[in-house]
């Protein structure tokens, strides 16, 4: 079955034209929506048509249901079977980011079940009904296939909820966020659920009594275009891979921030802003906008719950001065209304920034300057205290809708897989190649050591190949909620049964790169994968002849010394069409999928971890004289800024926790910092300002309580 999630809107000169249903927000370039189902359909033609040109390989549907029913039937038979055994290999065996085989909690009453509920919490759930439908609040104190996906973390995290609420419009979130708080509840805000760190699903074990509500804004996905495409306006629930999509569509010389990385999960914008993540892409930076609209809750004189709404959106007819007082309208029901109408297709005219807004930050611009600055510093991490409230928030506010700079799109484009005999001489090109100056920045730098090499091609091909062919789009978003799904069944097998699969039938498929790429892999230890573009202004040349000199230094050098590893020169080979690209990406960004799916076919356990180091840091961190040597050490990073994953596999038996703790604090000793992508959640404890920073935000402690490290306790223990 193929399952289409809604792209908001779609520009089309062809489309026949709605009346508008309210006046525009400003006047420029008039333009026409199409309907997200068109806007779907037109897009995944296209990539099928992309894909039917560069290669002849197919999957077709009917054959990935025979496969998931015959695997789910060998799974059945040999759980069955071996069902007390595989209970035991379960047992106390850590997976990446804490996700363990079995959970404890599953025979555990909830907070909310064990806590007797005020006659307001009682009546919450009726409540919210009443602000967004019957069929958009779900009881969240008993598990099942519709309740599962709010309540369990991707890869860490598992708790109960009083219920969940799913709002459609801007106006309903906010009357949903004081609904809750006036209830005593707790808020945990969540986009697409794809957190690695257990910060966006409910936490049971806590001493803090409150209720808690999963607030889902993942409805909330409308985006559209304003500056002639120079921006574009998010609301809370649009995808990065979604909006990647629009923008494609609408201005084919745009791109939007994120079009690599995790985008076939599709997390949303909103989650981007809330982490500071991404940083793939180096001429863009992570996700970062001081043009927001989002809600802080408070408590006033009288003791009473408030609802602030902050706009900094920068929008002409949507600023706070553009309403007067007591008039009935303000800026969420003016938007409501456009994004309404931008959902069912009708014409508005593009709205344009006012002169406010161009002045304030709709990316982390500085960026460029600031990653080729060789320093001690750090170029990002998850506890920047830079920027509007909304960014590297956490949670700690609710973000109702974001503004994003849109960025020029190469005219031609080159990529290459660079081997290297040293880990120095690959810091060199970093530094003498990548880095040499902002104005010519590669569109990015992806380094792989030699065993995630290995665990990718090991473990990884399926993962690549779907990618490839399938995209990371609506597809590989549908496998992944039935992989989940599985991974839910109530069989003892089930959580580890999709990775068994994948691993004991990954070497039945081909190899999922081309061999002039995989075998400089497996024979070189350090490896970077660098995309180069060409943006008007001669910045691919210049740097093609700086890499074509810095190789031929090199290698001139060690030809005359005879000194390097193995004689080994630096090597490098091109991608020679779209396909090649396409395969390198998709093999990179399956790389932590790949470990799980490793650890779990090895029968071996482990850690994942993302850091970052300072700018001028060109080494590898070591593990402490103590630390339990591990089996797998797979090193992969966003070379360009500095900022590494590690995934470590350990045998069974290893207590991994402490090595997490060990390993996270040989990092700091370096100078580095963690975590830099994936947030604090519920496993890292945040810096004293970041804390400080959050609790100002969210004095009450309603919001997301706990991340971070901090206190669950309303007001964070404080009377």
């Amino acid at each position: 079955m193929l399952m289409l999630l809604p792209i908001s809107a779609r520009l089309s000169a062809r489309q026949a034209i709605k009346p508008s249903s309210s006046k525009s927000l400003s006047f420029g370039r008039s333009l026409t929506l199409r309907s997200s189902s068109t806007a779907a359909a037109a897009t995944a033609s296209s990539a099928a048509n992309n894909n039917a040109n560069n290669n002849n390989f197919s999957i077709k549907l009917p054959t990935v249901a025979a496969l998931v029913g015959a695997s789910l039937l060998t799974g059945y038979c040999v759980g069955s079977v071996h069902t007390e055994q595989i209970t035991e290999i379960q047992k106390d065996r850590a997976l990446p980011k804490g996700e363990r085989g079995c959970c404890s909690c599953d025979e555990e009453r909830s907070k909310e079940e064990a806590t007797k509920l005020t006659d307001a919490q009682t009546q919450l759930s009726t409540k919210l009904q009443k602000i967004v439908g019957t069929s958009h609040v779900h009881d969240g104190l008993h598990e099942s296939s519709s309740t599962g996906k709010f309540l369990k973390g991707a890869r860490l995290g598992y708790g109960k909820a009083l219920c969940i609420v799913q709002p459609g419009t801007l106006e309903q979130a906010i009357k949903c966020l004081q609904a809750i708080v006036d209830a005593g509840c707790v808020v945990v805000p969540q986009g697409s659920n794809t957190g690695l760190t257990g910060g966006s699903v409910p936490r049971n074990d806590t001493e803090d009594t409150r209720p808690s509500v999963v607030l889902s804004m993942k409805r909330l996905d409308a985006h559209f275009p304003i500056d002639d495409g120079k921006r574009v306006v998010c609301l809370a629930g649009v995808g990065i891979s979604t909006l990647a999509s629009s923008i494609s569509n609408w201005f084919p010389d745009r791109e939007s921030h994120s079009i690599l990385g995790s985008t076939f999960l599709n997390p949303t914008t909103a989650a981007g802003v809330a982490f500071g993540s991404g940083g793939t892409l180096m001429r863009k930076g992570p996700a970062r906008t001081d043009r927001a609209l989002y809600c802080k809750v408070s408590r006033n004189k009288w003791g009473e719950n408030t609802v602030e709404v902050v706009n900094t959106l920068g929008i002409e007819g949507l600023q706070d001065s553009d309403f007067q007082e007591h008039s009935g309208e303000n800026p969420v029901q003016k938007l409501d209304v456009y994004a309404n109408d931008v959902r069912q297709g009708y014409r508005r005219t593009m709205a344009k920034s006012s002169k406010t807004g161009l002045q304030i930050k709709a990316s982390d611009t500085d960026y460029q300057e600031k990653v080729c600055q060789y320093t001690k510093d750090v170029s990002r991490h998850n506890s920047d205290t830079t920027g509007e409230d909304c960014n590297r928030s956490e949670g700690k506010v609710l973000i109702l809708a974001t503004v994003h700079d849109t960025f020029q799109a190469p005219s031609k484009k080159r990529m290459f897989w660079v081997s290297f005999p040293d880990m120095e001489t690959t810091a060199a090109f970093r530094r003498e190649v990548c880095l040499d100056n902002p104005a010519d920045l590669p569109i990015s730098c992806e380094y792989l050591d030699r065993d995630s090499v290995d665990i990718i091609d090991r473990s990884g091909r399926i993962a690549t190949y779907l990618i490839r062919y399938l995209g990371t789009g609506d597809i590989m978003g549908y496998l992944w909620n039935v992989k989940s799904a599985i991974g839910e069944l109530p069989f003892s097998w089930a959580p580890l049964f999709c990775d068994k699969f994948l691993h004991v039938f990954n070497n039945w498929v081909p190899e999922a790169i081309p061999s002039k790429f995989l075998n400089k892999g497996r024979e070189y230890d350090h490896n970077c994968m660098v995309a180069v573009g060409e943006f008007g202004d001669g910045t691919l040349d210049r740097f093609m002849e700086r890499m074509d000199a810095f190789i031929k230094k090199y290698n001139d050098k060690a030809s005359a010394d005879d000194v390097s590893e193995g004689g080994k020169m630096i090597t490098y080979v091109e991608a020679e069409s779209q396909a090649d690209i396409t395969a390198l990406n998709a093999f990179r960004f399956v790389a932590a999928l790949a470990f799980k799916t490793y650890v779990v076919g090895e029968d071996l356990q482990g850690i994942s971890v993302d850091y970052g180091l300072p700018k001028n840091y060109e080494g590898v961190p070591p593990l402490a004289d103590s630390a339990v040597k591990p089996l797998k050490r797979m090193r992969y990073s966003h070379f360009g800024c500095n900022v590494i994953h590690e995934d470590i596999a350990y045998a069974l038996g290893v207590d991994t926790h402490t090595e997490h703790m060990a390993f996270k604090q040989a990092v700091e000793v370096e100078g580095g910092k963690l975590p830099a992508e994936h947030g604090h959640g519920t496993e890292y404890r945040a810096p004293q300002d970041t804390q400080k920073r959050w609790m100002n935000m969210d004095p009450l402690n309603v919001l997301n309580p706990g991340i971070g490290g901090l206190s669950y306790l309303p007001k964070y223990g404080q009377k």
